[in-house]
């Protein structure tokens, strides 16, 4: 049912990309690309890599090694690229345990931070240029999802979201004790045989929320995130460049707003993000700066698949390097989480293996 359900999804996604798309012009505008700057782009690519597994070390409060945290960040990257709606963050939160001392749960809770800040900062970029871009912020005030939702209020609550999750996040790492003793009370009303059980995972969550209850640690958390998207910014724009030989003019701008928009195409559950990415990015381009989709298509094709084959790539190395396959790192992850409850009954310490 999965797999049916991802092939739905991508196939959806990929009409929406491939409609009206002239396949002679795209083999032309492939043709014209500079191969120096797609090296330079897989170089940012490796960097932008580098800063998501240091922050992720601090998110987790360096529990794991560089090694562990950049192979399980690539990890996630190859699921992402054969499964749809984001499991590779669910399954690089489950493998994190089986990495270093850290629970499932508290991994998992530390990539919702670095999920939410993500988009945080990508409507903060996409604010700041929407007011040179005139084709585009009317294309978002007029067009809709569905013929329903408008889109500039997609934009608007995205970013109020984000913000609300931040804060929230924010003050239950700052009282954690607070919070658990309000769980705990909670439980205790509820009609449960051992409500005591369900604290665990709660604990677990708060675990993996400590570090933004530290100052240093969250101005090292936002200088990790802001060298990230910087660094993506440049990985856009030396695409970019790359292809210059039919996108007449390379601006920070256009490399900018392809950014975000490929950020937002990232949400819709297709595999990998492949058509969402690249709908989302040749729409942005046309409405934005007028350039044509066939071009602004070929730019997100190179776009996706610079960063979608080296993530694969290295999530499988790192899986290859360590002995194990995907099933068994979801196996052993089931069973890290049945042996935490049952030492949680037993009333004994437990960690991640």
């Amino acid at each position: 049912m999965q797999l049916v359900l991802a092939l739905a999804l991508t196939a959806f996604s990929l009409f929406l990309a491939l409609r009206g798309v002239n396949f002679a012009e795209v083999g032309q505008a492939l043709r014209q690309v500079s191969g120096f700057w797609l090296l330079v782009s897989a170089g940012l690519i490796l960097v932008t890599l580098v800063i998501r597994a240091q922050r992720w070390r601090v998110l987790l409060k360096r529990q794991l090694s560089f090694r562990d945290a950049f192979g399980l960040i690539n990890i996630g990257y190859l699921v992402n690229g054969v499964l749809p709606a984001r499991a590779g963050d669910a399954a690089r939160g489950v493998a994190g345990s089986l990495r270093g001392p850290v629970t499932m749960l508290a991994a998992l809770s530390t990539v919702v931070v670095e999920r939410v800040l993500d988009m945080l900062v990508i409507v903060l970029i996409l604010v700041a240029t929407l007011p040179f871009v005139p084709g585009l912020r009317q294309y978002l005030a007029t067009g809709s999802i569905g013929g329903g939702i408008p889109l500039n209020l997609v934009v608007i609550a995205s970013g109020l979201v984000s913000l609300g999750i931040v804060a929230v996040l924010v003050v239950m790492a700052a009282i954690p004790s607070k919070v658990e003793a309000l769980a705990q009370r909670v439980l205790g009303k509820l009609p449960l045989a051992h409500p005591e059980r369900l604290l665990r995972p709660v604990q677990h969550i708060l675990e993996g929320l400590s570090a933004l209850g530290s100052v240093r640690a969250g101005i090292e958390i936002i200088l990790w995130t802001l060298a990230l998207w910087a660094t993506t910014g440049l990985y856009f724009f030396t695409i970019m460049r790359a292809c210059g030989g039919f996108i007449a003019e390379v601006t920070l701008l256009k490399s900018l707003v392809a950014m975000w928009a490929s950020a937002f195409g990232m949400v819709f559950p297709a595999t990998g993000g492949i058509g969402s990415f690249h709908f989302a990015v040749r729409e942005a381009l046309f409405w934005g700066f007028a350039l044509p989709r066939e071009l602004g298509f070929t730019y997100a094709v190179l776009s996706h698949a610079i960063a979608y084959l080296l993530g694969i790539t290295l999530g499988a190395g790192a899986l290859l390097s360590w002995g194990i396959s995907l099933r068994e790192v979801m196996r052993h992850g089931s069973g890290a989480t049945a042996q935490e409850s049952k030492a949680e009954a037993e009333n004994q310490p437990t960690r991640g293996s």
